[in-house]
């Protein structure tokens, strides 16, 4: 592994369209020795009925200019290029996703794969898809992601399309449609990474590429009965980016307040590593030839915990001999790095 660098989300629950806020979560991951900030876009009030707005974009990049970060961007989790109700609206967004990208320097837009087909089912708003239907979603998401990544990449942006995990809802709805359980993944493909992968290989461009949720990919082998580290070796090419946090590899009972979760270990937890049961340091085993960066996506209420989450992500890095090259303010070159060295602030 050739790691660029370790970097936090700022949570979009946590900004919620506060530039003082937003300041104040980048001095905290500064502080604590991060390389790179993943902003979420929307918590920042940039893009508006689909529309990039160049003044609050300026005004974003006046409070990004003091700090010594590097930055990637995650869009909106609802986008969704192959089952939305308004494709053309879903392209528009994506786009001014990857144009903001290019406007303050971020190399990685994440972006959640959109083959999840089941929230229109889930609102009435039309029944659940036939196959040809799925397979023409799968299509569309394509066909939009061949016209948006030469733009990517022409700005330097690497679209990096994230994997899902599965939600009681989900089962819940494919009961009521008269679907078994292990229909899921017909209609929630992205919870497998194969599928993903034939996505970007559909697309064919080196500006779509793959970002691992270590902690998606572990709920969604644990719900489907596969091997989650042969999902992670069949991703492993195509990974561009990489999202870490922990859970226990527990459905949700349903029950959306965290409290109520967590003494259950239930859910997308979104816990610092060490506090669940992911095994880190076999999945990195699997990604030996990854270059690029980890994000710590923890959950506000663990906010406090990030030097934690931090320094359990290192420690697992350097056990295991990958090669971490962080500086405080400056990534050094990965062929500076000799492998296993570690790179401290």
């Amino acid at each position: 592994m050739k790691i660029h660098g370790i970097g936090t989300d700022i949570p979009d629950t946590q900004v919620d369209g506060s530039r003082r806020v937003l300041v104040e979560e980048l001095a905290q991951a500064q502080s604590a020795g991060f390389a790179l900030a993943e902003l979420s876009l929307p918590s920042l009030n940039v893009i508006i009925n689909g529309q990039l707005i160049p003044q609050r974009v300026a005004a974003i990049q006046q409070a990004l200019e003091p700090f010594n970060l590097r930055y990637s961007a995650h869009a909106p989790g609802r986008t969704n290029l192959a089952f939305g109700p308004d494709t053309d609206m879903e392209y528009r967004v994506l786009e001014a996703c990857v144009r903001f990208c290019g406007a303050i320097g971020a190399q990685v837009l994440v972006y959640h794969s959109g083959l999840q087909a089941l929230d229109a089912a889930r609102t009435g708003a039309a029944p659940l898809p036939s196959d040809d239907e799925l397979a023409r979603g799968g299509e569309r998401e394509a066909d939009a992601l061949r016209k948006l990544a030469p733009i990517a990449s022409d700005m330097g942006v690497t679209i990096g399309m994230e994997n899902g995990d599965p939600h009681l809802w989900e089962y819940v709805l494919l009961l009521r449609q008269g679907k078994a359980p292990a229909d899921l993944a017909q209609y929630h493909a992205r919870m497998r990474t194969a599928a993903i992968v034939k996505q970007v290989e559909a697309v064919n461009h080196p500006g779509v590429r793959i970002t691992l949720d270590l902690g998606h990919l572990y709920l969604a082998t644990q719900a489907l009965g596969e091997d989650y580290l042969d999902a992670i070796r069949t991703a492993a090419p195509w990974v561009c980016h990489l999202h870490i946090n922990d859970n226990f590899g527990k459905l949700d009972a349903g029950v959306d307040y965290e409290g109520y979760r967590l003494p259950y270990g239930e859910a997308d937890l979104h816990l610092p590593p060490g506090w669940g049961a992911i095994p880190f340091a076999e999945a990195f085993a699997r990604l030996d030839d990854f270059e690029g960066d980890i994000v710590l996506e923890i959950k506000s209420r663990y906010r406090e915990h990030l030097d934690e989450a931090l320094a359990n992500t290192r420690r697992v890095l350097r056990d295991n001999g990958h090669g971490l090259c962080q500086e405080y303010g400056s990534i050094a070159e990965p062929s500076e790095v000799e492998p296993g060295e570690l790179c401290e602030n």
